[in-house]
């Protein structure tokens, strides 16, 4: 169940739409609304929009999208909203230099592909109800 009835969509962007809907489905079972976003640029439209995430708790962002690196979309939302989402970064990137550029970058969390789902789901509400306190 959701932390905060008012605030429980999570904004999942990455561009394997069979991650996309794995995901969408998981987190929908759990009682979150989801968003799925498949490419960067749309990201990058959706996020700048403060309306957007009104309602979202988390972001998961992948770093490898087909048309923009998620650091970037990460470093640019980030900008303009400086009390922003928590975003935990979700990527096959597992060298130790790449986690590490996630967190510089400002992500909560960094898990690396391929991943369990309960316990993404569990890092999830970690970071969800982080944020809510």
């Amino acid at each position: 169940m959701p932390i905060n009835k008012n605030r429980n969509k999570i904004i999942i962007i990455d561009d394997d739409e069979d991650l996309l809907e794995l995901l969408d489905v998981s987190f929908q079972a759990q009682g979150f609304e989801t968003h799925k976003i498949k490419s960067g640029k749309e990201a990058l439209r959706y996020l700048l929009e403060e309306e957007n995430t009104k309602s979202a708790c988390l972001i998961i962002l992948d770093r490898m999208l087909g048309d923009m690196e998620g650091l970037d979309i990460l470093r640019k939302y980030a900008e303009k909203f400086h009390d922003h989402l928590p975003v935990l970064i979700l990527s096959v990137l597992s060298a130790e230099k790449d986690v590490i550029e996630g967190f510089n970058k400002g992500a909560v969390d960094y898990i690396t592909k391929p991943f369990s789902i309960p316990i993404l789901i569990n890092k999830a509400r970690s970071l969800i109800s982080r944020k809510a306190e």
